[in-house]
């Protein structure tokens, strides 16, 4: 019986690492199979996760923790440059670390035309460990409600629209290839916002284009409907759930929250192009066609404003800047300042800065005039908030804004005093 050939030297793994993760990384038993990492003294963490195709670990090492893959060199250094790509485009996916490749030396691959020798060469793609996700092996077991299942769907569907909005085709789009996570922002003047989010997990079968055609784009969507019907009919057989787990109403909620959302974000990516404010960072997430136009047309107003008061014009990309620093921030602030949205809690503060310049068109429109972005607040507040506990808090923020705009032009069309 022919010998086990020695494991190769430690000198034979190559690392593909930033200086401040290989110092925690070396160490670990790269000569090694990955299954055998716990028989050499790595430290490995008890981490839910689902199903893969790969040999994964995950493993704390100088108080640093890690998913690690095993896999082959051309693999993990392609995902690897995916998913740097896909963090640089802000797409929420694993945040890549490293490759590490182990040289296993020759070995014997069977052809067609008989046995080949070949260099054997193990990769490892290395990302950090995620903290507040849940693997669907696990989401499954919580009770796939009716309401978790919009929020899960509606999470997925704003996954889709970013990667395709930056020709991103994913091509293996399922929920065993993305973890749900769970975060808390800080939209700078808009307050906190919890966000429940699909995170590509696997970016095997990526491609990344200029654009992305409509085909590939349902193309992947299909995918991702189809593959929820091979996921149930596993778990079924498993014993782990017994009711549907996405239904035909959820199927068709899906595609229309994908079209309309897909719709927003064309929208969006216009008003950025215009603008150059970035819409998610600086304003916050909208998900209703319309707003963008909305909020270009008030920029366009400001522009105009701002171009009487100078005597010459103003470029679209000044009015957004002064329109944010001297409007929008400071309106929003207020709105946080005096609690109002604590009578509108589905609300952010720039979500509801948007329904009111809304609720301003329709009032100007009836009214054949500018009723002003005051008047406007004041009229919605009145309409739509409970009444009773509610009036001193209107009077603080109308004095408040009259207090903002004192000094912005008043004659003309004004759109922001009564």
């Amino acid at each position: 019986m022919p010998e086990t050939p020695p494991p190769p030297a430690a000198d034979l793994v190559r690392f593909f690492l930033d200086p401040a993760d290989r110092r925690p990384l070396a160490p670990l038993p790269w000569n090694e199979p990955l299954e055998q990492w716990q028989e050499r003294g790595a430290r490995l963490l008890q981490v839910r996760s689902g199903l893969s195709r790969h040999v994964v670990r995950f493993v704390e090492s100088a108080g640093r923790r890690y998913a690690i893959k095993e896999t082959t060199l051309e693999s993990a250094q392609r995902e690897h440059a995916c998913y740097v790509h896909l963090t640089g485009l802000s797409i929420p996916t694993l945040r890549p670390v490293g490759v590490v490749a182990r040289d296993d030396g020759p070995a014997i691959v069977y052809t067609s035309v008989g046995p080949q020798k070949q260099h054997s060469v193990t990769g490892y793609l290395v990302t950090e460990l995620m903290d507040k996700v849940i693997p669907d092996s696990i989401l499954f077991r919580r009770g796939f409600s009716r309401e978790n299942r919009t929020r899960i769907w509606d999470a997925v569907v704003r996954l889709f629209v970013q990667l395709h909005g930056s020709g991103v085709y994913w091509g293996d789009a399922s929920l065993a290839n993305m973890l749900i996570h769970f975060s808390t922002e800080l939209v700078p003047g808009l307050g906190r916002r919890t966000r429940l989010s699909a995170v590509l997990a696997d970016a095997e079968t990526v491609e990344i284009h200029p654009t992305i055609s409509d085909r590939l784009r349902q193309a992947d969507l299909e995918f991702f409907l189809e593959s929820m019907q091979w996921t149930e009919a596993d778990l079924i057989a498993s014993g782990i759930v017994r009711d549907t787990l996405m239904t035909q109403e959820d199927s068709e909620y899906l595609r229309r929250s994908y079209e309309e959302l897909y719709a927003v974000d064309l929208e969006m990516r216009s008003f950025e192009l215009v603008t150059r404010i970035d819409a998610d960072r600086m304003l916050g997430n909208f998900d209703v066609k319309g707003y963008g136009k909305l909020l270009l047309k008030h920029i366009q107003e400001h522009k105009w404003y701002m171009s009487e008061r100078r005597g010459g014009e103003v470029s679209m990309v000044e009015a957004a800047e002064d329109w944010y620093r001297e409007v929008f921030r400071p309106v929003c602030g207020i709105f946080q300042e005096y609690g109002l949205l604590t009578y509108f809690p589905d609300m952010t503060a720039s979500s509801l800065y948007v329904e009111i310049m809304e609720h301003k068109y329709f009032m100007s429109q009836n009214e054949k005039r500018d009723v002003g972005l005051v008047a406007a607040v004041e009229d919605y507040c009145n309409r739509f908030a409970p009444a009773e506990p509610f009036q001193r808090t209107i009077q603080s923020i109308v004095r408040a804004l009259r207090l903002l705009f004192t000094g912005f032009p008043s004659s003309g069309g004004e759109s922001y005093l009564s």
